[in-house]
């Protein structure tokens, strides 16, 4: 698919080159793409599928060749018949309201006869186990469900190649481990490459790994697989106790509980549980109904709102930035817009915000999604230096591993929300069970 050799790409008016002399082909298969966040991955996938420099000014040097033709001989749109890509952000990618009707437009833009759409729009649903969503309306979808549904427009019009930049990041861990699993299966008529800061969770699925590091191949050979991180409880001093009221609220099919949530001064909250069980909702909703709790959503760069990093960061406030800039590994941007960061770095610069706005409890939704090592331990350090200060914390996760640096635990099924628990939570083998936070079948 891809034959690159000595490829360099400069974004307009950036002093220094995203990707750096860059030679490597892309054959046949399933190849994971490594290394650390906002360093030139998400980049270089939008090379290989021509949305860049097509779509975006950018400066191109060396050989890049895609289905053995330059890149540069191209009709729009030509490529994307045989590639199919899923961002890290899937909001991005969505034009229609309803599933159906996204489904459908892709479809039309191959020019698929009328009469075959129907019955590919519903094949490709039974098949994702999607079928339920048909007719949702993709504004009111969760996070992961977004994911999925994006995924079943990327693969509808059957292309040669699957692109997927961090296709996990979102799902809870019952439904990555079946997406991995249906994945493994269509793999057999499609080629994938999958940008991944947690392989672990991939198993055997890959044959080849190519790493990055600042911009140039630094690892190109088989893939070896190898265990997750692994992050130690937060000790933490709990203060005085102070109650949240989130009353009744109507969310789709079900209605979210009525929640009394126990909160003490310098806790540190995690809210587990299924793609769609209503989390993303209630945390909404206790920001909205509590002027002194500050939200990080899931898709960040909502929040911006001044034209560079610094000014940010120091928005509304005299507090010292420098120091969570560069933990946040940030410090390189600090005159860079906000929102030409990469996924992973307005993430970072989210929690940054909300870090120094002095809210009393701070809250996240998915705020390890698309982070590297280095970012969750700069996170883990953060948090844990914010509760010992009597700020409190919550986050929403499916990242099982950084869940367990919490003290306190609630779950979310069917817009239910249950708790308190304990760090007991984890020999619950049943409970965890039931709202699919295993990744092995007990």
């Amino acid at each position: 698919m891809v034959e690159a050799e000595h490829l360099t790409f400069r974004y307009p008016a950036k002093p220094i080159d995203v990707l750096h002399d860059i030679t490597f082909h892309l054959t046949d298969g399933r190849t994971l793409i490594t290394g650390a966040s906002g360093l030139g991955k998400s980049t270089l996938f939008c090379l290989m599928n021509r949305l860049y420099p097509d779509n975006c000014d950018g400066i191109v040097t060396g050989k890049l060749h895609l289905f053995n033709r330059s890149y540069d001989v191209y009709e729009a749109g030509e490529v994307n018949r045989r590639v199919g890509t899923v961002f890290q952000d899937p909001d991005s990618q969505f034009v229609m309201q309803t599933v159906e009707e996204e489904l459908i437009f892709t479809l039309e833009n191959f020019g698929v006869p009328r009469e075959e759409m129907m019955p590919k729009v519903v094949a490709m649903l039974e098949t994702l186990r999607l079928t339920d969503y048909r007719d949702r309306t993709i504004h009111d979808l969760s996070g992961g469900e977004k994911q999925q549904i994006a995924v079943a427009c990327a693969l509808i019009g059957r292309p040669e190649w699957l692109l997927l930049d961090e296709p996990l990041a979102h799902l809870d861990p019952e439904t990555a481990k079946r997406f991995v699993h249906w994945l493994d299966t269509v793999a057999q008529t499609v080629n994938v490459v999958v940008i991944e800061h947690r392989p672990f969770i991939w198993g055997g699925f890959f044959d080849r790994e190519v790493g990055l590091v600042n911009g140039r191949v630094s690892y190109d050979g088989p893939f070896v697989a190898r265990p997750d991180y692994t992050f130690s409880p937060i000790m933490v001093k709990r203060g005085k106790e102070m109650l949240f009221h989130v009353p009744q609220l109507e969310r789709n099919t079900f209605k979210l509980a009525t929640s009394e949530v126990s909160i003490g001064e310098g806790d540190l909250i995690a809210v587990l549980g299924r793609n769609g069980s209503g989390k993303s909702t209630w945390l909404r909703s206790l920001a909205r109904h509590h002027r002194e709790v500050g939200l990080v959503p899931q898709s960040p760069a909502h929040l911006f709102i001044t034209s560079d990093v610094t000014r940010e960061l120091a928005y509304n406030h005299n507090r010292p930035i420098e120091d969570i800039m560069e933990r946040l590994g940030l410090g390189s941007l600090r005159d860079d817009h906000p929102l030409s960061l990469s996924h992973g770095q307005k993430r970072r610069l989210a929690i940054g915000v909300m870090m120094l706005s002095g809210k009393q409890l701070i809250a996240f939704d998915e705020p390890t999604a698309g982070q590297d090592e280095e970012s969750l331990r700069a996170l883990y350090e953060l948090m844990a230096e914010r509760t010992r200060a009597g700020q409190t914390v919550l986050f929403v996760t499916h990242d099982l591993s950084f869940a367990r640096i919490a003290n306190t635990f609630y779950l979310m099924r069917g817009g239910n929300l249950s708790g308190p628990y304990d760090a007991s939570l984890w020999d619950e083998t049943e409970l965890l069970q039931s709202h699919g936070l295993l990744l092995e079948e007990s």
